[in-house]
């Protein structure tokens, strides 16, 4: 009873602790920046080349930005300051993927001409290196500052039968340095790309400046892919929504306006003038009408007086000689 007892606990014990270890996050593959470093120089060696010397300004000038990839959640080759590596003269290598380990970021993400030139392109330089971790992303950054001399560069004419081996370990071949030739929008505005040989996703993202991760939804595919085949067609745009066109209603034609008939003005009529109010004339008084009848009198008396006055002198004075 004892034994079935102790057994029974030692089974729960192994569920529970084993139930805590499925239910941890699976942590991105991201190796050390050192890592980073010894993979670009065996890759150097591999080609014949001196391995680059390790400075150490330049490793804390790429974890820095590392760091500041993290911390936004995107990859971007312009610093927090809104400076870059290219204005100090130092080449930069930059990616993010999810649990993206060291060796396909050299050997897949940048076997492109320009990320190839950073890891090959020069006989002599120092290097630094950093690595950012976010949740299951991962942010490498690869700083090189050029030595004097310039190493023969991989020929763009390149075929499968130039492909080099990396290392005599079995390392991925070499792929040919081809410029990704980037496609014609449609007139509807989509965009899709043929993945040639040579091209990866990272690549064909900086190529036409949209994120692996648009290109994948819009291709229809998982956002955990990492690698596409040469074939593949790529949807790295959808179809523009075209903008809305203003409708004009046209407006009805009025016709021509036919002439209204003035209307007459009315003559106002003439204003009547009110007849002036008749005032009664107080009659004279007796005296008035006395003196008045007297100059009459006066006017008779004096020309009858007048005349006899002639008389007399006619008769007395004129008809007597």
């Amino acid at each position: 009873m004892r034994l079935r007892t102790k057994f029974a606990i030692l089974t729960l014990l192994v569920l529970i602790f084993g139930g805590i270890t499925l239910t941890q996050p699976v942590s991105a593959q991201a190796g050390t920046p050192s890592d980073l470093i010894s993979t670009v120089n065996s890759l150097r060696q591999s080609l014949g080349l001196t391995p680059y010397t390790v400075d150490g300004y330049l490793m804390s000038f790429a974890q820095s930005h590392s760091d500041y990839m993290a911390s936004i959640g995107t990859w971007t080759h312009t610093r927090a300051d809104g400076s870059t590596a290219f204005d100090y003269g130092i080449k930069e290598n930059v990616a993010m993927g999810t649990n993206m380990s060291i060796q396909y970021t050299v050997y897949t993400v940048w076997s492109d001409y320009v990320h190839w030139q950073t890891m090959t392109g020069f006989a002599t330089g120092k290097v630094g290196a950093g690595v950012a971790v976010s949740g299951d992303n991962v942010f490498y950054t690869l700083n090189v500052l050029p030595g004097d001399s310039s190493a023969s560069e991989v020929s763009a004419d390149a075929s499968e039968d130039d492909v080099t081996l990396l290392s005599q370990n079995q390392q991925p071949t070499a792929i040919p340095i081809l410029p990704i030739v980037t496609s014609t929008p449609n007139p509807d505005g989509i965009i899709i790309h043929i993945v040639q040989y040579g091209e990866n996703l990272w690549t064909i993202s900086e190529a036409y400046g949209v994120p692996i991760d648009e290109i994948l939804r819009n291709s229809g595919m998982s956002v955990t892919t990492t690698a596409v085949y040469e074939g593949d067609r790529l949807l790295i745009r959808a179809a523009t929504e075209p903008s809305a066109t203003p409708t004009f209603t046209r407006t009805p034609d009025p016709g021509t306006p036919t002439p209204t008939q003035p209307r007459p003005t009315m003559t106002p009529f003439p204003t009547r003038t009110p007849a002036p109010t008749f005032t009664p004339t107080t009659p004279p008084s007796i005296l008035h009408r006395t003196l008045g009848e007297a100059k009459s009198l006066g006017i008779g008396l004096i020309l009858v007086s007048g005349l006899g006055l002639i008389l007399v002198i006619y008769t007395g004075f004129i008809k007597k000689p």
